[in-house]
């Protein structure tokens, strides 16, 4: 990516997208004075002077697939090397609670919405959901991290995907669904979450993140998909470290990890 004759890093690049501090990015690219005069022009709502990104709105669909192609070959090792383990956690949680759930003769189908480059694939064969038993759809917005992924074979499937719209699945189409750090990138009101619960079967579970600094903004659509009989929250994770190793991060972000039941 080159902008205004800098070009960012990836490293740079890897920090904007974790933290989802959209703000930030368009500080780097247009300065300050330009930055809410760039979110018009783009069709980001970004509130002007949030420096930390207004949690609520997300990202614009092209401008997440843009960093993302543009980071795909780096992402594991820029992750890694920040001890991002939420791929590992959110798999671990859904095997103990999911696999129990479903006779062992029931062929189990998963959604991994946002699969990126594969990592959280990866996790959810180790943990429990083996390929002679479940089928793995990886569901993502950014070509290049879909290639990464299929090459690693731990999706059956991957199907380029903008989580923002309605899900090209039938109702009742997967019996488990993981989100692993993508929220951060939409807003409550496209209606996600609603598409997370119709796309999965009565009797199945949903399990993603969101960071601390997020969950008032999607707290109302949460509930009202409680009180309105659609699902029951089964677990929710103390917060942890989202970056742990990552010295502009640490333990100042944090994420809780959610289990709901659609019922």
């Amino acid at each position: 990516m080159h902008c205004a004759n800098k070009e960012m890093s990836t490293s740079t690049m890897a920090a904007f997208a974790i933290a989802g501090t959209v703000y930030a990015y368009l500080i780097w690219k247009t300065g300050k004075d330009d930055a809410a005069k760039e979110a018009r022009v783009s069709g980001l709502k970004i509130a002007s002077g949030d420096v930390g990104g207004e949690a609520g709105f997300g990202m614009a669909p092209d401008k997440a697939k843009e960093l993302y192609d543009g980071w795909g070959d780096g992402y594991t090792a820029s992750v890694e090397s920040w001890g991002y383990d939420m791929p590992m956690q959110i798999a671990t949680r859904l095997a103990a609670i999911a696999i129990p759930a479903f006779h062992p003769n029931t062929p189990l189908h998963l959604l991994d919405a946002g699969a990126g480059d594969g990592l959280t694939g990866m996790e959810l064969r180790k943990a429990g959901f083996a390929s002679g038993h479940a089928k793995i759809t990886g569901a993502d917005l950014s070509p290049k991290m879909l290639s990464v992924a299929a090459a690693r074979g731990c999706y059956d499937t991957v199907q380029e995907i903008d989580l923002s719209v309605r899900l090209p699945f039938g109702s009742s189409t997967f019996e488990v669904l993981s989100c692993v750090g993508v929220l951060t990138y939409l807003a409550p009101a496209c209606g996600v979450l609603e598409e997370f619960v119709r796309v999965t079967k009565s009797g199945g579970f949903v399990c993603y993140n969101l960071r601390t600094d997020h969950e008032a903004s999607w707290s109302t659509v949460q509930q009202a998909l409680v009180e309105g009989g659609k699902w029951r929250l089964i677990q929710k994770s103390d917060p942890m470290a989202y970056l742990p190793s990552n010295p502009d991060y640490g333990q100042k972000v944090q994420t809780v990890i959610y289990v709901f039941k659609v019922l």
